[in-house]
């Protein structure tokens, strides 16, 4: 029985050693073909302009972000502009499209989703220090492309499992169980056509959707441009006062 027990040890730790390295080498690859880790994280500031579609609808947003755990997203539709933002402590909103024109504490799945938001890196990069756990599934084919799959669990229920591209080592799938209303929801990206911003690779096109909803119901993203390194003061992250709302909706609209 002792041999037996021995034996079993041995072959957990083989496996387990086996999956640390190949989870180390993809990741490094990735950071790679990102354009490097040191660069990713030597990032301070990043301004994104694009265009959100929505069956018919268009709006053109910009989200800025800003370490540590900065962000804000803002987009127009029909002169109309929406705002969800986090300085680090806060998420807030101001959603006019939905009845509520003051800025407005988030709280609930609402928050996770604007701090998951703040994280520019992706949950691949210091993973360790954010809590997560990351494991390599191996690789499996899909859509036709053979892919490394990482599976992360964020520690608060949720996870995603990141399919990548077994050649590029770039992600061009997502799936994320969250919580929406005190349900559990798929959420499913498609990543693609990653372009060069200043040596950093980022996707320019990313449809999101959640499983099992009809087809053509979910949420197109196109970048057209990124800014690293810009001037962000941290008072465009921090909730405004009611009266300065409109002030802040317009400079958005503006900008």
């Amino acid at each position: 029985m002792k041999h037996l027990l021995s034996l079993s040890c041995l072959l957990t730790f083989a496996v387990t050693s086996v999956s640390a390295a190949d989870l180390n080498e993809v990741l490094e690859k990735n950071y790679e073909a990102r354009g490097g880790l040191d660069k990713i994280t030597g990032v301070e500031t990043a301004r994104m302009f694009g265009i959100m579609t929505m069956g018919p609808m268009q709006a053109p947003f910009q989200i800025a972000f800003k370490r540590p755990n900065k962000v804000r997203l803002s987009f127009e539709i029909q002169g109309i502009t929406g705002i969800q933002a986090y300085d680090g402590e806060t998420g807030w909103s101001v959603m006019p499209f939905m009845g509520r024109t003051d800025p407005e504490k988030m709280s609930g799945d609402e928050l996770k989703s604007v701090v998951e938001m703040a994280d520019m890196d992706g949950p691949l990069v210091n993973w360790k220090e954010k809590g997560y756990t990351v494991s390599y599934k191996g690789t499996e084919e899909i859509e036709g492309t053979e892919a490394h799959v990482l599976e992360v669990e964020r520690g608060d229920g949720e996870s995603d499992t990141l399919y990548l591209d077994s050649e590029y080592y770039l992600t061009f799938k997502s799936e994320g169980v969250r919580s929406m209303a005190g349900n559990e929801v798929i959420m499913v990206s498609s990543l693609g056509d990653y372009k060069d911003f200043d040596g950093l690779i980022f996707p320019t096109s990313m449809m999101n959707s959640a499983q099992g909803m009809p087809e053509g119901s979910g949420q197109n993203i196109t970048i057209e441009s990124i800014e690293f390194n810009v001037e962000l003061d941290d008072s465009l992250f921090a909730m405004p006062a009611v009266e300065d709302a409109a002030v802040e909706a317009t400079t958005d609209a503006e900008g």
